[in-house]
């Protein structure tokens, strides 16, 4: 289990530290184009397509840090009515499903990666695989942090249940 913690810590600092240096970045980028556009009257030719991608990059990591975070939204109202060992069932069979999803989507995701490698963006002159690889990567992230999630969940409530169990039997004793 402290692996999987490990795993999880880690690699949610690494996509909170990507997300901010993106978030700077894009924000002295725009800065920095409206200054040269309106006030030095010399625009930035690559700065709104730099900017775009960037925002594009922005919102699936910060959806991978959402996820990571347990932020997304969850209507539980009928769900919180079920027995607890059933909750649990249908925690795994959403985790399933959206699996599946995310599956699709990084498959998808990957494939339109590699059919943009030779087109390149019109202002920044880059192959258009660079800014389509944030999808795969995105929800690549999201995949790990939803099962290092889960299985953490998981471990800690079999260390509890092992933990009181082994309380009671030594209090039996």
């Amino acid at each position: 289990m402290n692996i999987l913690k490990l795993i999880h810590r880690w690699l949610g600092i690494l996509t909170v530290f990507a997300a901010s240096v993106i978030l700077a970045v894009m924000t002295v980028l725009v800065f920095m184009t409206v200054i040269y556009r309106y006030f030095l009257m010399a625009p930035i030719s690559w700065g709104e397509e730099m900017a775009r991608f960037l925002f594009i990059a922005l919102s699936i990591f910060g959806a991978a840090i959402a996820m990571k975070d347990r932020a997304h939204f969850a209507i539980t109202i009928l769900t919180d009515k079920f027995p607890k060992a059933l909750r649990t069932g249908l925690e795994y069979a959403v985790a399933a499903g959206t699996s599946l999803l995310f599956g699709v989507v990084i498959v998808k995701g990957w494939g339109l990666t590699l059919l943009n490698q030779n087109q390149e963006s019109p202002a920044l002159e880059i192959p258009m695989s660079i800014p389509y690889a944030a999808i795969p990567l995105g929800f690549t992230l999201m995949l790990v942090f939803l099962w290092t999630d889960l299985l953490i969940k998981r471990c800690a409530k079999d260390e509890l249940k092992t933990a009181t169990h082994g309380s009671i039997t030594e209090d039996l004793l």
